[in-house]
């Protein structure tokens, strides 16, 4: 954009603006005229870099999956990434939200520095330089375009979050970048602070697309604080007058929702950006970042008590919540949506880096070891819209059994009901990996947060570099070797579950010395004190068996950080992929010179698969017959597709018979009220495996009544 094209915007949006929400812009220059925060309060630990840490053994095998199944070729043929707006030579966006290249990038930068995939490296290298080459004179990031919303409408910033957050984990991964991204960085956060004063960012009553970006300022927030705590350039007042601004102009997720009476507690039939799953997981960290220049303790406590409020009324027996578009209530028959299941890991990961609040990593984990895997094909080929923890086929379903989704939302596909998810799921396990170890910055220590194989490199205070490998099968089993070499001293804490701190079977060993029972501190962190040079930790945790009443007084079975769901033999039916039909209308509309290759129904790429049942799923369980079938200390090596049936070294087995069972909308109704009666004497055993690897399946299940 030309300058004086900016200025003519400019002056259209300034009457635009005054004559349209003038008590907006007088509450504006209220709240720059009192925005007087000099500084940030500090998070309990800090980030390391993306890239330091990279997934090893299994996580290593699943991130090369990734990279090689449908995650890592968006670029080479998702129109929507590949014929974006955002990249050179194209022309098109699924919708007015502008977001697709903007989530692959956001989901792809730490992939591929993980796994210094030369392939994903240039891509990504692609993306950013012509990103930072067409910067506009003004510093807007990103295209400028009229063909889908009027010319006189606000610039939508919302895509631009997602694009500072790719930038963000470049600038962490490549030093050598990090100047030109810092400047584009900065210059875009003043415009952005311009924006905000001049209210110029957008009422949600003039789109579904302002609307979003209401509701979701925390991810603005999220790159605001970065910037000052990376490179302020003496501009720490501003950027924390616009983390404020930001704040108080957006939806308040603390005073008008997550409370008490106005937080529903039933599935929602009034549908809302509110009761939006994917806004929600965003949502959950908004309070625990306003905390770091608010310093108001009920923001804290709002954190928590929203994670309480949500997964009270609405979790699932894998962790997640439950939302396919809208919250769904405690029903384990109805959705929950992929995006949601990944940005929820992302906040987790925040809340956790703030306040340290051991029961926020474990949900985390459990999310990332269960309802993750759950929604994609074992070989990253193909994934769900919408997950079920009681899945008894995976085809399309009409009318649907979903809240607002349409009839393929839990088809194994391309682009199941809609697009997002399969430009937006590739973020969840680069960024788990890159928050599993934390630096805190009072005593110099280590802590390694998210259990899995790993390794990390990295430098402490006083050049005392460090090297950790974990060499571990975790969560498929639960004993972890952690080989260290340091220059110096310092001080590595190891996050123990909650699920193995009651027992004096969870020990720690250090130096092939004599193992003792753990002892964590008050923030769950067993810590040893490494000597310079080489150390060797052993620490075993013991998994209980855990049974937990559900809905309608059904079971979840979790041993450790794994959910276990009886395991339904099925049949796969393969067709080509179907390409989301809403979005496909949305491009012919937006964009009505749009390639004709970009319009067709289906992608010639990918595979739909239609999974049926070949076993009965109308059963309960004795679960007084369960059994562990734990061969982790004999297993070498998880199998190469970690999730593929027959990979874990640990199963169960329990005693079933058949039940009353009908069907809702064409998928199982909600679990017949426990105890269950048994249809007949007949008994028979029946598998449970780690719920990510069971696509068919059931995951809170009724108990047979004792005859």
């Amino acid at each position: 954009m030309t300058g004086a094209a900016a200025s003519q915007r400019s002056s259209d949006f300034v009457t635009w603006s005054c004559v349209v929400a003038m008590k907006n812009c007088l509450k504006l220059a209220a709240l720059a005229a009192s925005a007087s925060a000099a500084s940030l309060l500090p998070p309990m630990y800090e980030k390391i870099n993306t890239g330091a840490i990279k997934p090893a053994g299994w996580q290593l095998n699943q991130a090369q999956i990734q990279a090689d199944g449908l995650a890592g070729h968006l670029r080479d043929f998702d129109s929507y990434v590949n014929g974006s707006i955002w990249v050179e030579g194209g022309s098109i966006e699924y919708s007015q939200m502008h977001e697709s290249a903007p989530y692959w990038f956001n989901g792809m930068v730490g992939l591929a520095f993980q796994l210094e995939n030369e392939r994903l490296l240039g891509q990504v290298s692609d993306f950013l330089n012509w990103t930072l080459d067409h910067l506009g004179d003004d510093g807007w990031i990103g295209p400028e375009v009229a063909s889908d919303y009027n010319a006189s409408m606000p610039r939508l910033v919302w895509p631009r979050y997602l694009v500072l957050m790719g930038m963000i984990q470049y600038a962490e991964a490549d030093p050598s970048q990090a100047p030109r991204i810092l400047d584009a960085m900065h210059n875009f956060l003043h415009l952005v602070n311009t924006i905000w004063k001049t209210n110029m960012y957008g009422d949600p009553s003039l789109g579904f697309q302002y609307d979003y970006q209401y509701v979701r300022w925390e991810e603005l927030l999220y790159s605001l604080q970065w910037l000052v705590d990376t490179d302020p350039r003496n501009q720490t007042a501003e950027l924390i007058e616009t983390m404020q601004m930001a704040r108080d102009t957006g939806f308040s997720w603390k005073n008008d929702w997550f409370q008490p009476g106005i937080f529903p507690t039933e599935s929602d039939t009034t549908f809302s950006m509110y009761t939006h799953g994917v806004n929600t997981g965003e949502a959950l960290k908004s309070e625990a970042l306003a905390y770091r220049f608010t310093g108001d303790e009920t923001d804290k406590q709002n954190t928590f008590d929203r994670i309480t409020m949500l997964y009270e009324y609405h979790g699932r027996a894998s962790g997640t919540f439950g939302a396919d578009e809208h919250y769904t209530g405690l029903n384990p028959s109805r959705g929950t949506e992929l995006c949601a299941v990944v940005e929820q890991i992302f906040s987790l990961a925040l809340i956790y880096q703030m306040f340290g609040n051991n029961s926020v990593a474990d949900r985390a984990e459990k999310i990332a070891y269960n309802a993750l895997p759950a929604g994609i094909l074992d070989d990253w080929s193909a994934h769900q819209y919408d997950q079920q923890v009681n899945q008894i086929w995976a085809q399309v379903m009409d009318p649907p059994p979903w809240g607002d989704n349409g009839p393929n939302s839990n088809v194994f596909g391309f682009e199941p009901n809609y697009p997002c998810c399969t430009v937006n799921h590739p973020q969840g396990y680069p960024k788990f990996w890159s928050h599993s170890f934390y630096t805190a910055a009072a005593d110099n220590a280590i802590v390694h947060v998210f259990l899995g194989p790993l390794s990390l490199s990295t430098t402490l205070p006083n050049n005392n570099n460090v090297k950790i490998d974990v060499d571990t099968l975790y969560p498929f089993g639960t004993s972890l070797t952690y080989t260290i070499t340091a220059a110096k001293p310092f001080a590595f804490k190891i996050r123990i579950p909650d699920w193995a701190q009651n027992s004096d079977k969870s020990t720690i060993a250090v130096n092939a010395g004599k193992a003792s029972v753990i002892h964590p501190d008050s923030l769950s962190l067993q810590t040893v004190q490494v000597s310079a040079g080489l150390s060797t930790i052993h620490v075993n945790l013991n998994a209980p068996l855990q049974i937990e009443t559900r809905f309608n007084d059904s079971i979840a079975i979790t041993r450790g950080a794994l959910n276990y769901a009886v395991e339904i033999s099925y049949n796969t039916t393969v067709a080509p992929g179907l390409r989301s039909a809403q979005a496909v209308q949305a491009v012919e509309q937006l964009y009505p010179n749009a390639p004709a290759s970009y319009l067709t129904p289906y992608d010639n790429h990918t595979h739909d698969n239609t999974l049926l049942p070949t076993s009965n799923w109308a059963l309960a369980i004795d679960p007084s017959t369960i059994e562990v079938h734990d061969l982790s200390a004999t297993t070498k090596e998880i199998p190469y597709y970690a999730w593929a049936p027959g990979s874990s070294p640990v199963t169960m087995t329990a005693t079933a018979c058949d039940i009353e069972w009908g069907l809702t909308l064409g998928t199982a109704s909600a679990p017949p009220a426990s105890p269950v009666r048994c249809l007949s004497e007949e008994r028979y055993t029946v598998k449970l495996v780690p719920f990510g690897a069971a696509k068919i399946r059931l995951g809170e299940i009724p108990v047979m009544a004792k005859s």
